[in-house]
């Protein structure tokens, strides 16, 4: 490589360094602005301010590093603060879209004019006081109490006869006004005094290629008229789904609060019912019945009731009642109010009423005194959680019921309350997992792939005057994703300034390469089977289930990209050679009749890395053949474990290669089907029970699942061989 290739490799790193977000700089920079929030908000809050002034720091940090930053800067200080006052991560999703405001005016120069400014202030204020004066109104179910919003308030009330939340509204957008036109001219005055060196250091776009021109990207575009882009794809599945997976949490949120408050209403029933019922002295429930308030303890046990009744606003009804045939007779009835206020007086000790709807069908439970269960009911007054709480005498006999009513409305507005916070909470999150993932997606997939689109018509029809020119565009793009994009981009540049060569020798060799491999295999097989006593038909099976597989996971969809015709035909006549390594055995461990020993295994467990070694001399001498490659994986790792735990190099998932993955299942099935010296066949059933258990341990589950569905094949290919 030459002095300039090497020194301009090295400017290249240097400036995707700059670009990273995990810079030591920048995350200062966020950090500094984070606590330049927290500061200037306390200040104000501490001077009885009307305003907040807590976005200028996130105002400066996306002005000047851009949106991802902003919006870090900007979540980060409302979960501050809520640590502080417990309601500002409500507000994070307002604070993240004026980031998001933000990057767009600075980036698009809308923001250099004194229309965009004033623009700018009133969407960022838009956001910040009329959509967060609506979340306030939701979580306090009341205006604000700034006295400057109090004021402005009874000024539009007054005046244009407003509403109480219309005013709200108004008068905190026109307050937000104030204070986001004091945060934007102070964020901008800071930005405009910073060195531009400082902040050309600071500005973070995770851009780590070329980034196409406008109109090579509009010429992207144009190719795909009539379509849907990759780059648009991606966004609304990005979009899409974070949008359902917040619906969905937000839903069995929802349900399991609705369902733990409905049981907390219940239990809190029982709990007002049963101290209701400690009030009671049971054995003058007949006096109370018989003279009311003329009986000794009547008005005091009245009393205690009431007080139980008042205790909490949740409690609709208290009263006592004795289950009797033609309905129940009143103990207690304590007078009670509606949540609209209408008056509910209690009926008179002595009177007879009607059983409680719901709990008709426990007329005979309530008779003889056993307990019943808390229902939800309705009735004339509304909706209901009701319990029964027995009152029982010395001897245990039921002589009454203690009867309480919670209100069902209380379990609505706490879900209510809920589900908004729910929501309010996600919504940030929301925004967060978006702005991310579509930042993402068009800076490491959409514009690799525009570029690489931009070209790549231009090379494929390219003349052999024009190569080296097409291909030095193409290399210009210097795509460094540090993922799968980036070796493709490496492999595309490979496979084109490798096209012209190999055509014109694919042609000539392809007949001649083609014998070679099948001379080769045929050769390398019937040497591991003239060795190994055990094997017999083994590689012959072996190789007939792995085209079985092969062709059950390309039938079900997996790995689609992998599995060509030609990539099933290459690893099916690579099967019989995955043993290979075993010539480098000695005669003596390979037939052993008995159990290896540690030092035996040791030396068996080499037939891996010996046949890897002998087929990766055998591609050495091949030039240009490509199913040997897929020989050597299986020779290699066919013994690996999908947890890991194999050998020769404890290769895990899908990091082993696919045909090593097949071959494993068909390797260790034969064997366990298969008599060995040291053990004989296992029956049917035992052997695919042990490739089930295997599955996500031993082997990749989607090959035991195309395995299994097979077995109709598999066990045809095993009769044939038992019957040959």
């Amino acid at each position: 490589m030459s002095e300039h290739s090497e020194q301009n490799k090295v400017n290249t790193e240097k400036v995707r360094a700059n670009k990273s977000i995990l810079r030591p700089r920048i995350i200062a920079f966020i950090l500094l602005g984070i606590a330049l929030n927290f500061l200037l908000s306390t200040l104000v809050r501490q001077t009885d301010l009307p305003f907040y002034i807590d976005t200028v720091g996130t105002i400066i940090v996306t002005g000047v590093s851009g949106v991802i930053p902003g919006i870090v800067t900007a979540l980060c200080t409302n979960i501050i603060n809520f640590t502080l006052d417990g309601e500002s991560i409500f507000y994070a999703s307002l604070n993240m879209l004026i980031a998001i405001a933000t990057g767009y005016f600075f980036e698009s120069g809308k923001i250099k004019t004194k229309t965009g400014k004033f623009l700018f202030v009133f969407v960022i204020a838009l956001i910040g006081g009329g959509i967060g004066s609506v979340i306030t109104w939701f979580l306090y179910r009341s205006p604000s109490e700034s006295p400057m919003v109090v004021s402005i308030m009874e000024f539009l009330k007054n005046l244009l006869g407003m509403g109480v939340f219309a005013s709200h509204v108004t008068a905190t957008f026109i307050t937000d006004f104030i204070d986001k036109a004091i945060s934007v001219l102070v964020a901008i005055i800071t930005i405009s005094t910073m060195p531009e060196e400082l902040k050309a250091s600071l500005r973070f776009s995770g851009w780590k290629h070329k980034i196409l021109t406008a109109y090579e990207q509009g010429s992207v575009i144009s190719n795909i008229s009539g379509r849907i882009s990759i780059g648009m794809r991606t966004i609304l599945t990005i979009v899409l789904s974070t949008f359902i997976m917040t619906i969905i949490v937000s839903w069995f949120s929802l349900i399991n609060y609705h369902r733990t408050t409905e049981e907390q209403t219940r239990e809190k029933a029982e709990q007002i019912a049963y101290l209701a019922s400690t009030c009671i002295d049971p054995e003058r429930v007949n006096e109370y019945i018989r003279y009311s308030y003329k009986a000794r303890g009547y008005e005091e046990t009245e009393k205690r009731l009431t007080d139980i009744l008042n205790s909490s606003d949740d409690i609709q009804f208290l009263y006592v009642y004795k289950p009797e045939n033609n309905g129940c007779r009143v103990v207690f009835d304590l007078d009670a109010y509606l949540p609209d206020g209408t008056f509910v007086p209690g009926v008179g000790a002595g009177t007879l009423v009607d059983y409680e709807p719901g709990f008709v069908q426990y007329r005979e439970n309530l008779l003889l005194g056993d307990d019943v269960p808390t229902l939800a009911v309705e009735d004339q007054y509304g909706d209901y959680i009701m319990t029964y709480y027995p009152v029982r005498d010395v001897n245990g006999h039921t002589v009454c019921y203690a009867v309480a009513n919670i209100k069902l409305e209380v379990i609505d507005s706490f879900t209510t309350d809920f589900i908004g916070r729910v929501v309010l909470l996600f919504a940030g999150f929301f925004i967060l997992v978006v702005v991310i993932g579509v930042w993402t997606a068009r800076y490491r997939i959409v514009m690799p792939i525009a570029g690489m689109t931009s070209y790549a018509d231009e090379v494929a029809f390219m003349d052999d005057e024009r190569y080296a020119e097409k291909l030095q565009k193409m290399e210009s793009l210097d795509i460094h994703t540090g993922d799968e994009m980036e070796l493709l981009y490496k492999a595309l540049c490979k496979l084109t300034s490798d096209t012209v060569a190999q055509m014109n020798d694919i042609k000539s060799k392809s007949d001649e390469i083609s014998k070679m491999q099948t001379g080769l295999i045929i050769t390398m097989a019937d040497m591991v089977e003239s060795r190994d006593s055990d094997t017999g038909a083994h590689v012959q099976k072996t190789a007939a289930y792995v085209r079985i597989i092969l062709e059950g996971l390309k039938r079900n969809g997996y790995y689609t990209e992998k599995l060509t015709d030609k990539y099933i035909r290459d690893v099916e006549m690579s099967a019989p050679l995955h043993d290979i390594g075993k010539i480098a055995v000695s005669d003596t461990v390979l037939n052993k009749p008995g159990k290896l020993t540690d030092e035996e295994f040791a030396i068996m467990k080499t037939h891996t890395t010996e046949g890897r070694k002998i087929i990766e001399s055998a591609i050495s001498k091949v030039e240009g053949d490509s199913y040997l490659k897929e020989a050597r994986n299986m020779a290699g790792y066919h013994h690996e474990r999908w947890d890991g735990k194999g050998y020769p190099e404890g290769l895990h998932g899908e990091v082993i290669p696919l045909s090593a993955r097949v071959m494993s299942v068909a390797d260790v099935f034969d064997a366990l089907v298969s008599p060995r010296v040291y053990k004989p066949a296992f029956p049917l059933d035992k052997a695919l029970s042990i490739i089930q258990e295997g599955a996500g341990a031993q082997f990749d589950p989607k090959v035991v699942e195309v395995f299994m569905e097979s077995i109709d094949e598999v066990v045809k290919i095993m009769n044939k061989f038992k019957e040959d």
